[in-house]
């Protein structure tokens, strides 16, 4: 007879009958937020790529406590190892990938304050319309230098998640084998660790980065450092807990377990459920466009632009601002202004542009 195999146990325990009332109460308010974040998508003053994996995560997490909540009235759902697999998956990846999204929220806010008044219009915040970064005073100084360590900071920082991202990955997915292979079993309960406990040392990073923005830029934005800070503290939290009863092993999901208690239970849905639940609602609650000046896409830039991008930048936008004003005024002719065509040959000798049509 072969010997029984010792697997680490489901952070948050087999999910019993007491699981019940607090899966769904969190299902219940993660689809409160539902409506909230599709708002913020279809809303083109608060629209920003960055909240998609928010937006992701909330439907998931509406997903994964129906789930849960039906393990706790259904036996064969509760023992189910694909289920079990599923949920260890999600419950090990949602809190990393919270902190993984503060990069570039965190690359937003740096970067906007080292931005001149003659190249703000270069920043993600000046396609932000009512951004709480606004344009610099006349006549105040360019920051190339520190802006392009900044954004090598963020990417190398981005990378740096990867660290977490890929063990955990591996060891979630890998949770459906530990039941019956005890080699798989120790190398899950090894990157379960090593994924966790790597987001309490980027959560530092990610804090003194925001910390050294406050005291070298006056103008960086207030409110998105504190939510920064506030999230990251949430997620390093719910890392300590991880790392404080993931030591725990079991030698089936029906066997006696110290995260099956009714203590353990409320542990899990306190210092693990409940940080995620309040990072995704600070996120979505606040207009993230508006707070970290992100635009549709972040600063997607890794260089300023050119000159020669900068001119098909601004013919592009004068193009755009001539449509907009056509269309109010109902005309397509002159308008005040001049013809569209005057218009642009206007910003084409401005620019020593010899072909505005090709650069458009």
């Amino acid at each position: 007879m072969s010997a029984a195999v010792h697997f680490p146990v489901p952070v948050g325990g087999t999910p019993l009958s007491a699981d019940w009332v607090p899966s769904i109460l969190f299902a219940v308010l993660y689809a409160t937020i539902l409506p909230l974040t599709v708002y913020r998508m279809v809303n083109r003053r608060s629209r920003t790529l960055l909240l998609l994996g928010t937006v992701t995560f909330s439907i998931e997490r509406v997903i994964f406590f129906s789930l849960r909540a039906l393990q706790a009235r259904n036996e064969s759902k509760r023992l189910s190892l694909g289920l079990t697999a599923y949920m260890q998956s999600s419950i090990g990846m949602g809190f990393i990938g919270i902190a993984n999204d503060l990069v570039n929220l965190l690359r937003c806010l740096l970067v906007n304050p080292t931005f001149g008044s003659a190249t703000y219009c270069q920043s993600p915040a000046a396609s932000t319309k009512d951004c709480l970064i606004g344009p610099p005073p006349e006549g105040t100084h360019d920051a190339p230098r520190t802006r392009g360590q900044i954004r090598l900071g963020m990417n190398l920082l981005a990378l740096a998640f990867l660290a977490a991202t890929v063990p955990g990955i591996i060891a979630n997915a890998n949770y459906s084998n530990v039941v019956t292979r005890q080699g798989a079993a120790d190398l899950t309960a090894r990157l379960r660790y090593i994924s966790t406990a790597i987001i309490p040392i980027l959560g530092i990073v990610i804090l003194f980065y925001a910390c050294w923005g406050v005291t070298h830029f006056p103008r960086i934005i207030k409110r998105g450092v504190n939510i920064i800070a506030s999230i990251i503290l949430l997620m390093i939290t719910v890392a300590i807990y991880r790392l404080a009863v993931m030591k725990f092993k079991v030698d089936s999901l029906i066997s006696p377990s110290p995260l099956n208690k009714g203590t353990a239970k409320a542990a899990f849905y306190i210092f693990h459920v409940l940080p995620e639940w309040i990072a995704t609602l600070l996120l979505v609650g606040y207009n993230t466009r508006k707070t970290f000046g992100t635009g549709f896409i972040g600063d997607w830039r890794n260089k300023d632009e050119t000159e020669k991008q900068r001119k098909k930048r601004e013919v592009r936008e004068a193009k755009k601002a001539l449509r907009k004003k056509e269309k109010l005024s109902g005309t397509v002719g002159n308008d005040g202004f001049g013809s569209r065509e005057y218009a642009l040959e206007d910003l084409k000798k401005g620019n020593q542009i010899t072909n505005v049509d090709t650069v458009a």
